[in-house]
Protein backbone atom coordinates (compact mmCIF):
# COMPACT_ATOMS: atom_id res chain seq x y z
CA UNK A 1 0.00 0.00 0.00
CA UNK A 2 1.20 3.46 -0.77
CA UNK A 3 1.27 5.87 1.74
CA UNK A 4 -0.54 9.32 1.38
CA UNK A 5 1.39 12.58 0.41
CA UNK A 6 0.48 15.99 0.54
CA UNK A 7 -0.31 17.72 -2.46
CA UNK A 8 3.15 20.38 -3.80
CA UNK A 9 2.39 23.49 -1.13
CA UNK A 10 0.62 26.50 -3.32
CA UNK A 11 2.80 28.81 -3.78
CA UNK A 12 3.23 31.74 -1.08
CA UNK A 13 0.95 34.58 -3.31
CA UNK A 14 -1.91 31.46 -3.25
CA UNK A 15 -1.80 30.88 0.87
CA UNK A 16 -2.51 34.72 1.17
CA UNK A 17 -5.66 34.61 -1.23
CA UNK A 18 -8.25 34.24 1.00
CA UNK A 19 -10.67 32.73 -1.91
CA UNK A 20 -8.08 30.49 -2.34
CA UNK A 21 -6.38 29.44 1.00
CA UNK A 22 -8.26 28.88 3.88
CA UNK A 23 -5.55 29.75 6.54
CA UNK A 24 -5.28 33.25 4.74
CA UNK A 25 -9.59 33.12 4.41
CA UNK A 26 -9.74 32.04 8.39
CA UNK A 27 -7.36 34.81 9.87
CA UNK A 28 -8.59 37.43 7.73
CA UNK A 29 -12.38 36.94 9.19
CA UNK A 30 -10.76 36.32 13.12
CA UNK A 31 -8.40 39.67 12.59
CA UNK A 32 -10.95 41.85 10.66
CA UNK A 33 -13.83 40.53 13.38
CA UNK A 34 -11.53 40.84 16.25
CA UNK A 35 -9.76 44.51 15.33
CA UNK A 36 -13.90 45.49 14.91
CA UNK A 37 -15.04 44.26 18.66
CA UNK A 38 -11.54 46.33 19.63
CA UNK A 39 -12.54 49.42 17.76
CA UNK A 40 -16.29 49.32 19.14
CA UNK A 41 -14.57 48.47 22.38
CA UNK A 42 -12.66 51.64 22.23
CA UNK A 43 -14.83 53.80 21.02
CA UNK A 44 -17.41 52.58 23.83
CA UNK A 45 -15.41 53.00 26.54
CA UNK A 46 -14.39 56.50 25.47
CA UNK A 47 -17.80 57.28 25.46
CA UNK A 48 -18.93 56.52 28.62
CA UNK A 49 -15.64 58.30 30.33
CA UNK A 50 -16.38 61.00 28.30
CA UNK A 51 -19.75 61.27 29.39
CA UNK A 52 -18.94 60.50 32.97
CA UNK A 53 -15.93 62.94 32.97
CA UNK A 54 -18.77 65.84 31.77
CA UNK A 55 -20.96 64.68 34.41
CA UNK A 56 -19.16 65.05 37.02
CA UNK A 57 -15.97 68.09 35.92
CA UNK A 58 -18.02 70.98 36.08
CA UNK A 59 -19.81 70.88 39.44
CA UNK A 60 -16.31 69.61 40.45
CA UNK A 61 -15.04 72.62 39.62
CA UNK A 62 -17.84 75.06 40.65
CA UNK A 63 -17.24 73.30 44.20
CA UNK A 64 -14.08 74.39 44.31
CA UNK A 65 -14.54 77.97 42.85
CA UNK A 66 -17.26 78.30 45.93
CA UNK A 67 -14.24 76.90 48.07
CA UNK A 68 -11.77 79.80 47.47
CA UNK A 69 -14.22 82.54 47.19
CA UNK A 70 -15.83 81.30 50.51
CA UNK A 71 -12.50 81.23 52.18
CA UNK A 72 -11.76 84.73 50.91
CA UNK A 73 -15.15 86.03 52.12
CA UNK A 74 -14.15 84.45 56.01
CA UNK A 75 -10.53 85.64 56.18
CA UNK A 76 -11.68 89.10 55.35
CA UNK A 77 -14.40 88.86 57.73
CA UNK A 78 -11.64 87.60 60.78
CA UNK A 79 -9.20 90.72 59.78
CA UNK A 80 -12.24 93.52 60.22
CA UNK A 81 -13.14 92.10 63.40
CA UNK A 82 -9.88 92.23 64.88
CA UNK A 83 -9.61 95.52 63.62
CA UNK A 84 -13.34 96.08 65.10
CA UNK A 85 -11.53 94.70 68.55
CA UNK A 86 -8.90 96.47 68.40
CA UNK A 87 -11.48 99.82 68.11
CA UNK A 88 -12.91 98.85 71.18
CA UNK A 89 -10.09 98.86 73.17
CA UNK A 90 -9.82 101.51 76.09
CA UNK A 91 -6.68 102.90 74.21
CA UNK A 92 -8.68 103.92 71.18
CA UNK A 93 -12.12 104.76 72.78
CA UNK A 94 -10.74 107.18 75.30
CA UNK A 95 -9.49 110.75 73.66
CA UNK A 96 -6.49 111.13 75.63
CA UNK A 97 -5.18 107.95 76.34
CA UNK A 98 -1.41 107.66 75.89
CA UNK A 99 -0.05 107.46 72.52
CA UNK A 100 2.54 105.11 73.53
CA UNK A 101 -0.35 103.07 74.57
CA UNK A 102 -1.85 102.93 71.14
CA UNK A 103 1.27 102.46 69.62
CA UNK A 104 2.03 99.19 71.35
CA UNK A 105 -1.09 97.91 70.54
CA UNK A 106 -1.00 98.46 66.92
CA UNK A 107 2.89 96.58 67.33
CA UNK A 108 1.38 93.93 68.93
CA UNK A 109 -1.84 93.56 66.21
CA UNK A 110 0.96 93.53 63.10
CA UNK A 111 3.33 91.30 64.87
CA UNK A 112 0.73 88.74 65.25
CA UNK A 113 -0.15 88.33 61.15
CA UNK A 114 2.31 88.49 58.67
CA UNK A 115 -0.86 89.31 56.39
CA UNK A 116 -0.82 92.71 57.76
CA UNK A 117 2.04 95.31 55.97
CA UNK A 118 0.59 98.77 57.78
CA UNK A 119 -2.00 99.36 60.60
CA UNK A 120 -2.40 103.21 61.52
CA UNK A 121 -5.03 104.92 63.47
CA UNK A 122 -5.86 108.45 62.15
CA UNK A 123 -7.82 111.18 64.27
CA UNK A 124 -11.05 112.71 62.79
CA UNK A 125 -8.89 115.19 60.31
CA UNK A 126 -6.68 112.12 59.23
CA UNK A 127 -3.56 112.95 60.84
CA UNK A 128 -1.87 109.87 61.73
CA UNK A 129 -1.26 109.85 65.68
CA UNK A 130 0.22 105.91 65.90
CA UNK A 131 1.10 103.45 63.16
CA UNK A 132 2.90 99.80 62.86
CA UNK A 133 6.66 100.94 62.69
CA UNK A 134 5.57 104.05 63.18
CA UNK A 135 5.56 104.52 59.41
CA UNK A 136 3.51 107.74 58.18
CA UNK A 137 3.13 109.10 61.59
CA UNK A 138 2.07 112.94 61.13
CA UNK A 139 0.93 112.69 57.84
CA UNK A 140 -2.29 113.60 56.27
CA UNK A 141 -4.75 110.97 55.38
CA UNK A 142 -7.49 112.93 55.11
CA UNK A 143 -7.95 111.65 50.96
CA UNK A 144 -7.26 108.20 51.64
CA UNK A 145 -10.29 105.85 50.24
CA UNK A 146 -9.65 104.17 53.56
CA UNK A 147 -9.90 106.76 55.65
CA UNK A 148 -13.15 108.25 54.04
CA UNK A 149 -15.16 105.04 53.96
CA UNK A 150 -14.22 103.92 57.47
CA UNK A 151 -15.99 107.27 59.02
CA UNK A 152 -19.02 105.70 59.47
CA UNK A 153 -18.72 101.92 59.00
CA UNK A 154 -16.69 98.75 58.32
CA UNK A 155 -14.79 99.44 55.37
CA UNK A 156 -13.60 97.64 52.51
CA UNK A 157 -11.79 98.61 49.59
CA UNK A 158 -10.36 97.59 46.36
CA UNK A 159 -7.16 95.79 46.26
CA UNK A 160 -4.69 98.30 44.43
CA UNK A 161 -0.76 99.47 44.75
CA UNK A 162 0.64 101.66 47.21
CA UNK A 163 4.21 102.34 46.09
CA UNK A 164 4.67 104.78 49.25
CA UNK A 165 4.41 101.59 51.39
CA UNK A 166 5.53 99.13 48.95
CA UNK A 167 9.15 101.17 48.98
CA UNK A 168 9.23 100.78 53.13
CA UNK A 169 8.64 96.90 52.72
CA UNK A 170 10.83 94.23 51.88
CA UNK A 171 10.76 92.76 48.17
CA UNK A 172 8.86 89.39 48.31
CA UNK A 173 8.81 87.92 44.40
CA UNK A 174 9.46 90.19 41.40
CA UNK A 175 5.36 91.63 41.02
CA UNK A 176 4.77 94.54 42.48
CA UNK A 177 2.73 94.30 45.76
CA UNK A 178 -0.88 95.06 45.75
CA UNK A 179 -2.68 95.79 49.28
CA UNK A 180 -6.89 95.54 50.26
CA UNK A 181 -7.58 98.33 52.48
CA UNK A 182 -9.57 97.76 55.46
CA UNK A 183 -10.92 100.27 58.27
CA UNK A 184 -13.03 100.77 61.22
CA UNK A 185 -14.58 103.58 62.99
CA UNK A 186 -13.39 104.60 66.52
CA UNK A 187 -16.05 105.95 68.65
CA UNK A 188 -16.15 106.84 72.16
CA UNK A 189 -18.58 105.64 74.78
CA UNK A 190 -21.12 108.65 73.79
CA UNK A 191 -20.70 107.74 69.98
CA UNK A 192 -18.51 110.87 69.26
CA UNK A 193 -15.96 109.65 66.53
CA UNK A 194 -12.40 109.50 67.47
CA UNK A 195 -10.54 108.60 64.67
CA UNK A 196 -10.53 105.69 61.83
CA UNK A 197 -8.04 102.28 62.31
CA UNK A 198 -7.10 101.55 59.02
CA UNK A 199 -5.11 98.46 57.93
CA UNK A 200 -3.14 97.66 54.48
CA UNK A 201 -3.47 93.78 54.23
CA UNK A 202 -1.15 92.30 52.03
CA UNK A 203 -3.28 90.99 48.82
CA UNK A 204 -0.57 87.77 48.66
CA UNK A 205 -2.69 85.90 51.54
CA UNK A 206 -5.23 85.26 48.80
CA UNK A 207 -2.69 83.10 46.57
CA UNK A 208 -2.35 81.15 50.12
CA UNK A 209 -5.90 80.52 50.40
CA UNK A 210 -5.55 79.64 46.82
CA UNK A 211 -3.55 77.68 47.21
CA UNK A 212 -5.10 75.93 50.21
CA UNK A 213 -8.06 74.63 48.20
CA UNK A 214 -6.06 74.20 44.42
CA UNK A 215 -2.09 73.25 45.20
CA UNK A 216 0.54 74.16 42.95
CA UNK A 217 0.37 70.64 41.76
CA UNK A 218 -2.17 71.05 39.53
CA UNK A 219 -0.45 73.18 37.00
CA UNK A 220 0.31 70.02 35.83
CA UNK A 221 -2.81 69.42 34.18
CA UNK A 222 -3.52 73.11 33.43
CA UNK A 223 -5.99 73.91 36.14
CA UNK A 224 -6.38 77.55 36.90
CA UNK A 225 -7.95 79.85 39.09
CA UNK A 226 -8.55 83.37 38.83
CA UNK A 227 -10.40 86.17 40.26
CA UNK A 228 -12.08 88.98 38.98
CA UNK A 229 -13.49 91.73 41.00
CA UNK A 230 -16.54 93.68 40.47
CA UNK A 231 -15.92 95.62 38.04
CA UNK A 232 -14.20 92.81 35.99
CA UNK A 233 -10.46 93.45 36.46
CA UNK A 234 -8.18 90.56 37.69
CA UNK A 235 -7.18 90.36 41.54
CA UNK A 236 -5.27 87.35 40.82
CA UNK A 237 -4.72 84.45 38.92
CA UNK A 238 -2.69 81.20 39.39
CA UNK A 239 -1.17 80.81 35.73
CA UNK A 240 -1.98 77.22 35.96
CA UNK A 241 -4.43 76.93 32.78
CA UNK A 242 -1.02 77.74 30.32
CA UNK A 243 -2.09 81.21 29.22
CA UNK A 244 0.07 84.20 29.20
CA UNK A 245 -2.60 86.59 29.89
CA UNK A 246 -5.76 85.99 31.59
CA UNK A 247 -9.08 85.75 30.08
CA UNK A 248 -11.95 87.81 30.22
CA UNK A 249 -14.70 86.68 32.40
CA UNK A 250 -17.19 84.50 30.87
CA UNK A 251 -19.50 86.72 28.58
CA UNK A 252 -22.53 84.29 29.32
CA UNK A 253 -22.08 86.00 33.46
CA UNK A 254 -23.31 88.96 32.21
CA UNK A 255 -26.54 88.38 30.87
CA UNK A 256 -27.14 85.20 33.74
CA UNK A 257 -25.19 86.99 37.11
CA UNK A 258 -25.57 83.13 38.97
CA UNK A 259 -24.09 82.86 42.53
CA UNK A 260 -22.52 80.27 41.03
CA UNK A 261 -22.33 77.78 38.40
CA UNK A 262 -20.41 75.72 35.72
CA UNK A 263 -19.99 75.95 31.98
CA UNK A 264 -18.22 74.89 28.98
CA UNK A 265 -16.56 78.18 27.44
CA UNK A 266 -14.64 79.78 25.23
CA UNK A 267 -12.25 81.71 26.60
CA UNK A 268 -10.89 85.29 25.23
CA UNK A 269 -7.54 83.27 23.82
CA UNK A 270 -10.19 80.96 22.11
CA UNK A 271 -9.40 77.97 24.26
CA UNK A 272 -12.36 76.03 25.28
CA UNK A 273 -12.48 75.03 28.61
CA UNK A 274 -14.66 73.58 31.91
CA UNK A 275 -14.96 76.59 33.79
CA UNK A 276 -16.56 76.71 37.50
CA UNK A 277 -17.51 79.48 38.87
CA UNK A 278 -19.00 81.17 42.06
CA UNK A 279 -19.65 84.83 43.49
CA UNK A 280 -18.35 86.22 46.78
CA UNK A 281 -21.45 86.07 49.54
CA UNK A 282 -19.59 87.37 51.89
CA UNK A 283 -19.86 86.09 55.51
CA UNK A 284 -22.14 86.72 58.69
CA UNK A 285 -22.06 90.30 58.49
CA UNK A 286 -19.55 91.45 56.07
CA UNK A 287 -21.64 91.59 52.73
CA UNK A 288 -18.58 90.52 50.50
CA UNK A 289 -17.51 92.71 47.63
CA UNK A 290 -19.10 90.64 44.55
CA UNK A 291 -15.76 89.01 43.72
CA UNK A 292 -15.77 85.98 41.05
CA UNK A 293 -13.67 83.45 41.53
CA UNK A 294 -13.39 80.79 38.30
CA UNK A 295 -11.70 77.39 37.89
CA UNK A 296 -10.53 76.51 34.52
CA UNK A 297 -9.21 73.42 32.59
CA UNK A 298 -8.96 73.41 28.84
CA UNK A 299 -11.49 70.51 27.30
CA UNK A 300 -7.94 68.98 25.85
CA UNK A 301 -6.63 68.41 29.46
CA UNK A 302 -9.88 67.36 30.85
CA UNK A 303 -10.73 64.46 28.57
CA UNK A 304 -6.79 63.18 28.54
CA UNK A 305 -7.96 60.27 30.46
CA UNK A 306 -10.23 59.60 27.75
CA UNK A 307 -7.50 59.72 24.79
CA UNK A 308 -5.39 57.72 26.87
CA UNK A 309 -7.56 54.94 27.40
CA UNK A 310 -8.76 55.15 24.36
CA UNK A 311 -4.84 54.54 23.23
CA UNK A 312 -4.36 51.79 25.83
CA UNK A 313 -7.32 49.63 24.22
CA UNK A 314 -6.18 49.91 20.70
CA UNK A 315 -2.60 48.91 21.44
CA UNK A 316 -3.96 46.11 24.38
CA UNK A 317 -6.45 45.17 21.73
CA UNK A 318 -4.53 45.19 18.50
CA UNK A 319 -1.33 43.57 20.17
CA UNK A 320 -3.99 40.55 21.29
CA UNK A 321 -5.74 40.47 17.87
CA UNK A 322 -2.41 39.47 16.27
CA UNK A 323 -1.06 36.94 18.80
CA UNK A 324 -4.19 35.32 18.16
CA UNK A 325 -4.37 36.04 14.45
CA UNK A 326 -0.71 34.39 14.18
CA UNK A 327 -2.02 31.52 16.37
CA UNK A 328 -5.24 30.79 14.05
CA UNK A 329 -3.06 30.52 11.32
CA UNK A 330 -0.89 27.80 12.05
CA UNK A 331 -3.84 25.96 13.68
CA UNK A 332 -5.63 26.35 10.10
CA UNK A 333 -2.62 25.78 8.32
CA UNK A 334 -2.19 22.43 10.52
CA UNK A 335 -5.59 21.86 9.29
CA UNK A 336 -4.91 22.43 5.84
CA UNK A 337 -2.43 20.38 5.14
CA UNK A 338 -4.37 17.42 6.93
CA UNK A 339 -7.40 17.71 4.53
CA UNK A 340 -5.10 18.51 1.76
CA UNK A 341 -3.56 14.63 2.66
CA UNK A 342 -7.11 13.27 2.59
CA UNK A 343 -7.84 15.16 -0.80
CA UNK A 344 -4.87 13.71 -2.19
CA UNK A 345 -5.34 10.10 -0.70
CA UNK A 346 -9.21 11.01 -2.21
CA UNK A 347 -7.25 11.54 -5.39
CA UNK A 348 -5.61 8.48 -6.10
CA UNK A 349 -8.25 6.11 -4.89
CA UNK A 350 -10.77 8.13 -7.51
CA UNK A 351 -7.72 7.70 -9.97
CA UNK A 352 -7.38 3.67 -9.32
CA UNK A 353 -5.53 3.42 -6.56
CA UNK A 354 -7.24 1.16 -4.13
CA UNK A 355 -4.06 0.73 -2.34
CA UNK A 356 -3.98 4.94 -1.22
CA UNK A 357 -4.13 5.05 2.58
CA UNK A 358 -6.11 7.66 4.37
CA UNK A 359 -4.30 9.91 7.04
CA UNK A 360 -3.99 8.10 9.95
CA UNK A 361 -6.45 9.39 12.77
CA UNK A 362 -4.05 10.36 16.17
CA UNK A 363 -6.63 11.52 18.39
CA UNK A 364 -10.46 12.00 18.79
CA UNK A 365 -11.27 14.77 17.14
CA UNK A 366 -13.83 15.56 14.92
CA UNK A 367 -11.41 14.94 11.93
CA UNK A 368 -9.97 12.12 13.16
CA UNK A 369 -13.23 10.37 13.45
CA UNK A 370 -14.03 11.43 9.82
CA UNK A 371 -10.46 9.86 8.91
CA UNK A 372 -11.04 7.19 11.08
CA UNK A 373 -14.28 6.47 9.12
CA UNK A 374 -13.26 6.62 5.74
CA UNK A 375 -10.67 4.05 6.31
CA UNK A 376 -12.87 1.73 7.80
CA UNK A 377 -15.31 2.35 4.84
CA UNK A 378 -12.04 2.07 2.59
CA UNK A 379 -10.84 -0.78 4.23
CA UNK A 380 -14.57 -2.39 3.79
CA UNK A 381 -14.73 -1.40 -0.15
CA UNK A 382 -11.25 -3.47 -0.84
CA UNK A 383 -12.80 -6.53 1.00
CA UNK A 384 -15.57 -6.36 -0.94
CA UNK A 385 -13.59 -5.53 -3.96
CA UNK A 386 -11.06 -8.81 -2.82
CA UNK A 387 -14.16 -10.54 -2.89
CA UNK A 388 -15.85 -9.96 -5.80
CA UNK A 389 -12.74 -10.64 -7.27
CA UNK A 390 -12.16 -14.08 -6.11
CA UNK A 391 -15.64 -14.69 -7.17
CA UNK A 392 -15.16 -13.83 -10.52
CA UNK A 393 -12.46 -16.07 -10.63
CA UNK A 394 -14.05 -18.70 -9.74
CA UNK A 395 -16.61 -18.70 -12.01
CA UNK A 396 -14.41 -17.87 -15.14
CA UNK A 397 -12.66 -21.01 -14.02
CA UNK A 398 -15.96 -22.97 -14.34
CA UNK A 399 -16.92 -21.48 -17.47
CA UNK A 400 -13.32 -22.13 -18.99
CA UNK A 401 -12.36 -25.35 -17.23
CA UNK A 402 -9.56 -25.66 -19.55
CA UNK A 403 -7.74 -22.69 -18.67
CA UNK A 404 -4.97 -23.55 -16.10
CA UNK A 405 -6.01 -23.48 -12.34
CA UNK A 406 -4.09 -21.59 -9.78
CA UNK A 407 -2.26 -24.39 -8.14
CA UNK A 408 -3.60 -25.56 -4.82
CA UNK A 409 -2.06 -24.77 -1.58
CA UNK A 410 0.17 -27.34 0.14
CA UNK A 411 -1.08 -29.41 2.49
Amino acid sequence: MTSPTSSPSPAWWERLDPFRSLPAAATLFFGASGFTLVLVLAAGAGKILHAHIERRLGPAFENLAFQIADKLDRTVYERTHQLQFTANLAAFRTANAPPAERQTILESLHDASTDYAWIGFADPKGTILAASQRLFIGEKMSDATWFRGGRLQTFVGGVREFPELASELPVIGANTPRFLDLSVPVTSAQGTLLGVLGAQVRWSWAREVQLSVIPESARREHLGVTVYAADRNILLDSGGSGWTEPPDPPASLSENPGVRGNLIETTSPGTVCFTGYARSRGFRDYRGQGWLVVVRQPVADAFAAVQALHQLILRLGTGLVVALSIVCWMFTARFERRLRAVGTAAGRIGGGDVLALLPQPHGDNEFDRMCSALGDMLGKFRQRQESLEAENSRLAARQNPTSPQPPSPPV
